[in-house]
């Protein structure tokens, strides 16, 4: 009897075990013809994110099957919401933020392929907490009241082959505290007010990229406190009122280090106002902007 009540209860532990790992579901997917009735499986997918991101497990993925239309979602895990080349995903955002993102602080977030519209809404994407938050091959536009990307947190965001056009700013880092990292690669900014403005606590680093069409600046390092730094490095900063300016107020400096960029065709290229620290290298060409080439103290440093 000893046996027998042992082998059930190994039994009924095993049972339980593949239940909990049957739970852990590892792909979700969405589709235009999904029901959130059904289990998110890729032959019964859901129709919107939230419910796939629910269904799945933390680490997982979300992965669109067909092009539609998909609403806003919030995201409180780690996951990877795909979408395939050749499938577009629209995120029509109504009101508030297309994507919230408050996760875990060792979670990972990775956005790929998405199409994210305002239509009343107030940011794309809000990066407020998590590890890491990836965001590659998506489009973002049309934020006139806040930013493509908005960073209050303080976790580390990457940004890469992404086009973010006409929002009051592309990119917006600005940690309520601590530090906040980005590093931006391969990505246009285009008739943003700013492209990409950094604030107190953030260290933004942008390689291979566009700055263009602002109706302020292209990039912009701007502290009220403290201190805020921005790299640029390889972009193309033209069109724009104002090309890149570091700025510093109260106590604040806002430092900017620019290398092998071309500044032309704005109306002044480089300007450095208050605290703020504008470092250029010789090896940037900054001519041919309209008002001024430069404004302001702009130091020099040798690239190493």
């Amino acid at each position: 009897m000893r046996e027998t009540r042992l082998v059930f209860g190994a039994l009924v532990l095993l049972g339980v075990l593949a239940l909990s790992a049957s739970a852990q579901v590892q792909r979700t997917f969405v589709s235009g013809q999904g029901n959130d009735n059904n289990p998110c499986s890729l032959a019964a997918p859901c129709r919107t994110f939230s419910t796939a991101i629910g269904a799945v497990g933390s680490g997982g993925e979300v992965i669109v099957l067909n092009s539609a239309g998909y609403g806003a979602f919030p995201i409180n895990k780690a996951v990877t919401v795909t979408v395939p080349p050749g499938v577009y995903a629209g995120i029509s955002v109504f009101s508030g933020d297309g994507i919230a993102i408050n996760a875990g602080s060792t979670d990972v977030v990775i956005l790929r392929g998405l199409g994210i519209n305002q239509f009343g809404g107030t940011n794309g994407i809000n990066f407020t907490s998590g590890k890491a938050l990836h965001v590659e091959n998506c489009t973002i536009n049309g934020f006139a009241a806040g930013a493509g990307i908005l960073e209050t947190g303080s976790g580390d965001l990457f940004v890469k082959d992404t086009i973010i056009r006409n929002n009051q700013t592309g990119i917006d880092v600005a940690p309520a505290t601590g530090t906040a990292r980005a590093s931006i690669d391969q990505t246009r900014l285009e008739g943003n007010q700013d492209g990409v403005a950094v604030g107190q606590g953030g260290k933004v680093s942008v390689r291979n990229s566009v700055a263009s069409g602002s109706s302020d600046a292209g990039f912009l390092a701007t502290c009220a406190a403290g201190a805020c730094e921005l790299n640029i490095d390889s972009c193309l900063v033209a069109n724009n009122v104002t090309g890149v300016s570091a700025n510093g107020t109260s106590g604040g400096i806002g430092t900017v280090r620019i290398s092998d960029s071309e500044v032309t065709d704005n109306g002044t290229g480089l300007l450095q106002q208050g605290a703020g620290v504008l470092l250029s290298s010789g090896s940037n060409s900054v001519e041919g902007n309209t008002t001024a080439n430069t404004t302001g103290a702009i130091g020099s440093y040798t690239v190493r």
